[in-house]
């Protein structure tokens, strides 16, 4: 353990060492005049040719031909020492991210919190998808009724146009069923108002968006606290895709409070495809769970100081 630290202190001295380098060699004097700067007679290559001034060229003019042509020369003389430093720096750093660096954050209990949430979310899911369509059910309950108003307000005018000495039973009989059927919905129509579904889903929905957002960059954000990289693959593809899609689906709230219907079901139609993707990595999730669970040791610290 000892042995591992004091190398990685010497690497970091290496890398400081090398930045001051480039920085320095960033800001030396131009060594080259980019020929794109100069004058078709005179690209040269030498330092002295770079300085000659043109017969017919101003000192104005010269001067600031000179102040381009050292500022570009600074910018192209900085890209090779920053991309050595990439180079050095990179292979350095993931290998001390996989290599009990960060302590219990490497362990497995940190490692089962991504799981136990996003299996929790995905129940949570299940339970805010049905508390949305009981609000859609309440909120479309309105324009069903509708038509079975005007039905029973007709079937009432014409048994009262009559008058009491003709015969209604033919009416009656036909207004009976339409105002059993319109008295259900009201029911209905009641039970769903005191559930409270529209508030419960928007509260949940929330909470599914920040958990979800977070979690999902805890997931990836854990994997490279314990091997110093990520994996590519359905499992990460299917996250990220989903991650995406709470946005959008969140983003068009405000068009469906404005009571457009295209945004509503564009809403139902995300959140369907959310929840197909999250049953889709179920598979790869409890995969990946019994490899980190076989694996992942609970406390990586201490065994790498017991090695």
């Amino acid at each position: 353990r000892m042995r591992t630290h004091g190398s990685y202190k010497e690497n970091m001295r290496t890398i400081a060492l090398l930045a001051a380098i480039g920085a320095a060699s960033a800001f030396a004097p131009a060594g080259v005049l980019p020929s794109s700067l100069q004058r078709p007679g005179a690209r040269c290559s030498n330092v002295v040719a770079q300085q000659q001034r043109h017969g017919a060229e101003g000192t104005d003019a010269y001067t600031l031909r000179l102040r381009e042509a050292s500022g570009m020369a600074r910018v192209l003389q900085a890209l090779p020492s920053a991309a050595v430093l990439s180079q050095l720096a990179m292979p350095i750093q993931q290998a001390a991210a996989a290599n009990a660096e960060y302590g219990l954050l490497e362990g497995k209990g940190v490692a089962l919190v991504h799981p136990a949430m996003m299996f929790t979310l995905y129940m949570t899911t299940l339970y805010t998808g049905y508390q949305g369509l009981k609000w859609r059910e309440l909120r479309t309950m309105g324009d069903d009724m509708k038509p079975l108003q005007v039905q029973v307000k007709a079937i009432e005018a014409k048994i009262a146009a009559a008058g009491e000495e003709a015969d209604t039973s033919a009416m009656a009989a036909q207004l009976a069923p339409l105002k059993a059927e319109l008295d259900g919905k009201s029911t209905t129509r009641k039970e769903l108002m005191a559930g409270g579904y529209r508030d419960k889903h928007w509260a949940l929905s929330s909470t599914i968006l920040a958990s979800g957002v977070a979690f999902s960059i805890e997931g990836a954000t854990d994997t490279y606290f314990r091997v110093g990289k990520l994996f590519p693959g359905p499992h990460l593809y299917a996250g990220a895709g989903i991650t995406i899609l709470w946005a959008v689906a969140a983003a068009l709230v405000p068009k469906m409070q404005k009571g457009e219907d295209w945004a509503r079901t564009a809403h139902i139609g995300i959140n369907v495809a959310i929840l197909g993707l999250f049953s889709w990595q179920l598979p790869t999730g409890f995969d990946i769970l019994t490899k980190v669970w076989a694996k992942v040791p609970w406390t990586p610290i201490a065994q790498a100081i017991v090695k």
